[in-house]
């Protein structure tokens, strides 16, 4: 009588009627994956707003269209000087602070440069993938080519990139993460791997080695400003901007835009940062080239539509080189379908060598560009476009207006379309679960327990 009464017994004598939603686990709201994507944790665990973000503007484009050049000019205009003039400050800091001393409401940049293959950049990156990666090594050891180098240097930099976003997030938010002193320019005169500094200090915890450790700092430091005075990080950006949060986010790209925007490398740093920051693409054109040839412009559309289509990021298309050629002409063919229209046939008509030489053409090659025109004049109309002179940084100010603009689309397009997804994920697991607890059910009711 003492054994029927046992709860042992109870349960193996009494058949507990069980439903699909009984063994479901239950499952985490909205919150939880959230938790997964930074920018979305972000904005519901703090409340954010959008415009406390810095905007991440992923400079690309066709070789030789001037994108380099453009990054030397968007560091300036967001008071990022150059040696020249942080050694000149240093000279003059009396009339400076009395009479040209910029004001404190300055935007702050923060640069990054992922060209492996450049041996000099007209400015000052604070994350370089050559303090990582030595393209020229990766050459000889990998006996590849100057293009499966750059692409293989972009593939062992994006193994790290996860370091990178995390000195991005601590730079960005110094207040929210408490690190006031931290910033990538510190990266920059150690020439190690990103966030190397974090980890040793981490792993340091006697007094004597920090200092000793600090020595060494000093005079790598002291050694790279005898040798080289163009790698040396601001001091001046580095004491001005670790107490603000950052405004911007500028990353230059490969001359070859193919290494980058169809590799996965390129792929894995476009999403890390359009998950964690405000993501734009500012697709780089060389005017110029444009006015010569109706075929170069088509070409240049074509390969901003594919990667629009890619990344599914808001893209404002730079018109560069206005100083050499204006780019009204530009701007009318991508508002105009007719006015492009009366340039093919301008072009067709033009005197020259010939037809093709002359620019338009009149026979397959023409009626292609006419078709694609049409089908292209629904994606002008998502673009945003400003002309610009990297040389005399004529229309800087106008980009950063139009970049804000497509900031705001990033809010309305790709962040609406990343919680989609997320909910849509959630749901499929969701109906994966039940799937599995029906299948449960059914066998345990042909065994019987049931």
């Amino acid at each position: 009588q003492n054994k029927a009464t046992t709860p042992q017994s109870i349960t193996m004598t009494t058949r507990v009627p069980l439903s699909t939603d009984d063994i479901i686990a239950p499952t985490d709201g909205k919150d939880s994956y959230y938790a997964k994507i930074p920018i979305l944790k972000r904005r519901a665990t703090t409340g954010s707003d959008s415009k406390k973000d810095p905007i991440c503007v992923i400079v690309v484009g066709m070789a030789g269209s001037g994108k380099t050049t453009l990054m030397a000019q968007l560091q300036k205009s967001l008071n990022l000087r150059d040696d020249d003039d942080n050694a000149a400050a240093n000279n003059n800091t009396a009339d400076i602070e009395s009479t040209t001393s910029p004001p404190q409401s300055k935007r702050a940049g923060y640069a990054i440069n992922l060209d492996p293959a450049a041996k000099y950049i007209p400015f000052s990156s604070s994350i370089d993938i050559r303090d990582t990666v030595d393209y020229i090594e990766v050459m000889r050891q990998h006996k590849l080519g100057p293009n499966g180098a750059i692409l293989t240097c972009l593939n062992l930099f994006a193994t790290k990139f996860d370091q990178v976003m995390a000195i991005l997030e601590r730079r960005a938010f110094p207040l929210e993460n408490g690190d006031e002193n931290d910033d990538g320019g510190d990266k920059k005169s150690d020439g190690g791997p990103p966030a190397k500094e974090e980890d040793e200090a981490k792993s340091k915890t006697d007094e004597t080695q920090q200092q000793q450790q600090q020595h060494v700092n000093n005079n790598k430091t002291k050694a790279l400003d005898d040798t080289d005075d163009t790698t040396t990080p601001n001091t001046t950006t580095t004491t001005t901007s670790n107490n603000s949060p950052l405004d911007y986010i500028l990353i230059d790209t490969p001359g070859q835009i193919e290494a980058f925007t169809w590799s996965a490398s390129g792929t894995i740093v476009t999403s890390a940062l359009a998950t964690t920051f405000p993501t734009v693409l500012a697709f780089v054109v060389d005017t110029p080239r444009c006015a010569a040839s109706v075929h170069t412009f088509m070409s240049n559309m074509l390969y901003a539509c594919s990667m629009l289509y890619r990344a599914k990021l808001p893209m404002v298309i730079v018109l560069n080189k206005i100083d050499i050629v204006g780019c009204e002409f530009v701007k009318e063919w991508m508002e105009d379908y007719d006015s492009f229209q009366e340039a093919l046939d301008d072009a067709s008509s033009a005197n020259g060598y010939s037809d093709e030489m002359a620019g338009g053409g009149s026979g397959y090659y023409a009626s292609l560009t006419r078709s694609l025109s049409l089908v292209l004049d629904e994606f002008y109309n998502h673009l945003h476009k400003v002309g610009v002179s990297a040389a005399t940084g004529e229309g800087v100010e106008e980009f950063w207006t139009v970049v804000e603009q497509a900031a705001e689309d990033y809010e309305e397009g790709y962040l609406v379309d990343l919680k989609n997804r997320v909910e849509e994920q959630r749901m499929k697991e969701r109906a994966m679960q039940r799937v599995g607890a029906r299948k449960l059910v059914r066998d345990l009711q042909e065994d019987g327990q049931l």
